[in-house]
């Protein structure tokens, strides 16, 4: 079907250009795959995956050069670069895969300026429609503009047989939108950044069915799955409407992305980063509601950049010279941040109890229906480590979010442990 018959309202113009021209999802819709590569790449363009997710798709009887990743490939300008030289005269990319293939493979078609078609292999994550690709670049996980796949192919017969945990992990990501739309709103109150409803209108319709199917996800019922994956590609286009990231990405987020530049940095495998969100929505969820309840903030003014810089490079240690100019931009102004939510906090306190974020134990039940991590414990991350990483994501991304506001008000530090209490992880 064309995007439009899938969205359920009217898109900007500027929008639909970019976006996915079509998005099939359903039983059997692998079958489809090489017509839709005709159409949209045409020749013998270069197929890319991995062992696993290769061996999900099965035969596909289209004419293609193979680039096998090898097992546990990762996002990263190195691995982008490797797919540009492999590609050569062919004239696109076929992503076979999920997350890292599909980030891969957007980023390198927008370098090479060719269009690319994705055969999803797991209802993991919200990037088969976005206008980004997450990319590791110097240490640093940040976010790249990337044109989506023009057709996005999505069978369910596929989404439900994946491994379990890689459904799980999409639902944990898609749980976020709440806390982070929330975060887009505030930065907007005090940055003027900009704000729109019409991405929650695009997608929330899509959150609330899949949410109610988790049980279905945990049953591996291509129904549910199906559900599922229709929501995350609405999160992307969400994200698209929305000319960022914003409304599916936050302060929850931005822990996630520590716990992986981390584990990199240090030669770890990263655990599924829709799986750590999950966890993570629970604790900004919690910070919300510590914020809604906050009796006497405390708005101390930002401390000087060179204490700040000690701070980060102490703090951080080899990551820290890609994380400082991020850190350095957003603390210059605190200060400006700080001044209104001391003229404004009652109201900001207001509007955000206004928005009504589901609670910790609500997103909680919705990710144990479809056997979800839902504890640090299901992550295997010990709390210490959880409590100094929510004290330190904030740094690593210019970006306004709930951790700046709980350090602005002074809720943060000091609370980190009540908040981990609070939101039952």
């Amino acid at each position: 079907m064309k995007l439009v018959d899938l969205v359920p309202v009217a898109l900007p113009a500027d929008a639909a250009a970019v976006l996915p021209e079509e998005v099939l999802i359903g039983r059997g819709v692998r079958g489809a795959l090489a017509d839709a590569v005709k159409r949209h790449v045409g020749g013998e363009p270069l197929l890319v995956g991995d062992p696993d997710t290769l061996a999900a798709a099965g035969p596909l009887d289209l004419p293609h050069r193979l680039l096998d990743l090898g097992p546990h490939p990762h996002a990263d300008d190195e691995t982008v670069e490797h797919l540009r030289a492999a590609r050569g005269d062919a004239p696109g990319y076929v992503a076979v895969g999920s997350g890292t293939v599909n980030d891969l493979c957007k980023r390198a078609a927008a370098l090479d300026g060719v269009p690319f078609v994705v055969l999803g292999t797991a209802a993991s994550m919200n990037g088969y429609a976005s206008g980004i690709a997450a990319i590791l670049s110097d240490g640093l996980k940040t976010t790249v503009p990337a044109r989506p796949a023009r057709a996005v192919i999505l069978d369910t017969d596929i989404l439900a047989a994946a491994p379990a945990r890689l459904a799980q992990a999409g639902l944990g990501d898609l749980l976020s939108k709440p806390v982070s739309d929330s975060d887009w709103w505030l930065a907007d109150q005090l940055e003027g950044t900009g704000y729109s409803t019409l991405p929650g209108q695009v997608v929330d319709r899509a959150v609330d069915a899949a949410a109610a199917a988790a049980a279905g996800i945990a049953a591996r019922d291509p129904e549910a799955h199906g559900k599922l994956g229709e929501a995350l590609t609405l999160s992307g286009v969400a994200m698209v409407v929305a000319g960022s990231s914003a409304p599916a990405s936050g302060g929850e987020h931005l822990l996630s992305h520590l716990w992986d530049m981390e584990a990199i940095a240090a030669g770890r495998e990263t655990r599924l980063h829709g799986a750590q969100v999950g966890v993570t929505t629970l604790i900004s969820a919690a910070l919300y509601q510590a914020l809604v309840a906050l009796e006497a903030p405390d708005f101390t003014p930002p401390p000087a950049w060179a204490e700040e810089e000690a701070r980060v490079r102490r703090e951080f240690g080899g990551l820290a010279a890609a994380i400082l100019p991020q850190t350095k931009r957003k603390q210059a102004r605190a200060g400006d941040r700080i001044d209104i939510l001391r003229d404004r906090w009652p109201e900001v306190q207001k509007r955000l109890a206004g928005r009504a974020i589901p609670s910790p134990e609500a997103l909680r039940a919705t990710l144990k229906a479809a056997g979800a991590p839902a504890s640090l414990a299901d992550l295997d991350e010990p709390r210490a480590n959880a409590a100094r990483i929510f004290r330190l994501a904030r740094d690593i991304r210019d970006r306004v979010t709930v951790l700046d506001l709980a350090f602005e008000v002074g809720l943060l530090p000091g609370a980190i442990d009540d908040v981990l209490d609070a939101a039952g992880v």
